[in-house]
């Protein structure tokens, strides 16, 4: 799995292809490679989808193949030489939130539309910084000093994102100072198109609040929503300095 990700994640463009062949419909175990061909994508139909030359797309399919994460197929016609077929070699997870985070969400929605003492409107992000603080138990603790333990926090968030429906990926750079997650499938995707300052301002409160209650609250948290069509990137960063020991 691991070299599948570092493969398909490290172009934004792969990010898209994947994308594609997911809502064209992945491999499932029981299907035929001829039933399955009728689900995927060739690579002028990919190209034509993402607006890429031909060759581009199919020499990123075939990167994405020679990964492990997409598989190909014949499609056969009535005439003619069958058509190589691509297909997503991974079934994508239901996007689906817990019903305890749909009733939490219902919750910071609320608290973010709310108008404040001052009539101004309620932050969202703020909202998110709340909901976490609130069910932290006891003092944070020190903060990392190391890039493991730094990323051993990180998981935290992550489990938080995991739990409310999202599928978050993770690259690092900057030594382990900075994790990217990539999070597919959204399961609030048609609340976040219609009112993304609202919702998105939430998950980022969500991932800063988390942040701050394991430790790390000088910790730089960037959000970018719909960097694909269905898929946000968040960018944490720490700015520690673990070059330099601590003072007794």
């Amino acid at each position: 799995m691991h070299d599948i990700e570092s493969d398909v994640l490290s172009s934004p463009t792969r990010r898209a292809i994947m994308e594609l062949l997911q809502e064209a419909g992945s491999l499932p175990a029981s299907s035929s490679r001829d039933d399955a061909a009728e689900r995927g994508l060739s690579a002028s139909d990919t190209a034509a989808a993402l607006g890429l030359h031909v060759t581009t797309a199919r020499f990123h399919l075939e990167r994405m193949v020679a990964a492990g994460a997409v598989v190909t197929a014949q499609r056969r016609g009535s005439v003619g030489r069958p058509r190589k077929i691509y297909l997503a070699a991974m079934a994508e997870r239901p996007s689906l939130a817990s019903p305890e985070a749909l009733h939490a969400f219902t919750e910071l929605l609320t608290s973010a539309w709310a108008d404040t003492a001052d009539g101004s409107p309620g932050d969202p992000e703020r909202a998110g910084e709340r909901w976490v603080e609130a069910r932290a138990g006891g003092p944070a603790p020190r903060s990392a000093a190391s890039a493991g333990a730094w990323l051993g926090k990180v998981g935290m968030a992550v489990d938080l994102l995991d739990e409310w429906g999202y599928q978050p990926e993770l690259r690092t750079s900057a030594g382990g100072r900075t994790v990217e997650l990539t999070l597919q499938g959204c399961p609030f995707l048609s609340m976040a198109r219609a009112h993304p300052a609202v919702v998105c301002g939430i998950h980022r409160g969500l991932l800063r609040g988390t942040m701050a209650v394991v430790g790390e609250n000088a910790t730089e948290v960037d959000l970018q929503p719909f960097v694909t069509e269905r898929s946000c990137v968040a960018r944490l960063t720490t700015s520690a300095d673990w070059g330099q020991k601590p003072s007794p």
